[in-house]
């Protein structure tokens, strides 16, 4: 059995959203194709993140000094308590599936945060003698991405080296072992009407679910 996590970075939960109507029929047809995997959703705009910031930098200060678990207090153990689950979740999960949509060349914010708070150093990567060694090996990534340009699916050179979020992301996945990475891009919706639009997102969301079979 393996286990799939699955982390949601769109603001617009309410209504339709190309990366996300994509992402669910994916895990659907991911559902279908593996019974017995677990899947585990995290909506990082519903959900929240937390925020690296002076708090919860302060609290790994002071565990690092000698501070006990139990000495903290109440907030910083709750802070803390969220950031550990975070983190042992994204460790022990088999397989990602980022679904997000690209914001001024880049992924959500929120996705970065979640990514700067799982990522970390002797828990996903150690110095090694010629730079960063991942300690995760053995899984895959899959990146769905809607974004009003065309990125991906074009012979324009330059449009091609502007999807730094995806660069960023499989950079980043590969850094601490994941090398098994592929994306799914729903792209061009700043030029397509509401019928096209459509017609291409069922059309993206028809490889998702082919996608989803051997993932």
């Amino acid at each position: 059995m393996s286990t799939v996590l699955v982390i949601k970075a769109h603001p617009r939960t309410a209504n339709v959203a190309n990366s996300v109507v994509i992402g669910e029929r994916f895990v659907e047809a991911y559902q279908r194709a593996h019974p017995e995997d677990q899947i585990i959703v995290h909506d990082l705009y519903e959900e929240g993140v937390p925020e690296i910031n002076s708090s919860n930098l302060d609290s790994w200060t002071k565990l690092t000094n000698g501070t006990t678990y139990q000495e903290l207090s109440e907030n910083e153990q709750i802070l803390l308590s969220r950031q550990q689950k975070l983190q042992e979740q994204f460790i022990h999960a088999d397989k990602y599936v980022f679904v997000s949509p690209m914001y001024n060349l880049f992924i959500p914010n929120r996705l970065k945060m979640y990514l700067d708070l799982v990522i970390v150093s002797t828990k996903t990567w150690v110095e090694g003698e010629h730079g960063p060694e991942g300690t995760l090996h053995d899984k895959k990534a899959l990146h769905i991405q809607s974004s009003g340009g065309t990125y991906h699916h074009t012979d324009n050179e330059f449009m091609a080296k502007l999807d730094l979020g995806d660069s960023y992301l499989k950079a980043l996945l590969g850094q601490v072992g994941i090398k098994d990475y592929q994306g799914i891009y729903c792209e061009g919706n700043s030029h397509r009407g509401p019928e096209d639009m459509a017609a291409n997102r069922e059309l993206i969301a028809k490889q998702a679910e082919e996608v989803a079979k051997e993932f």
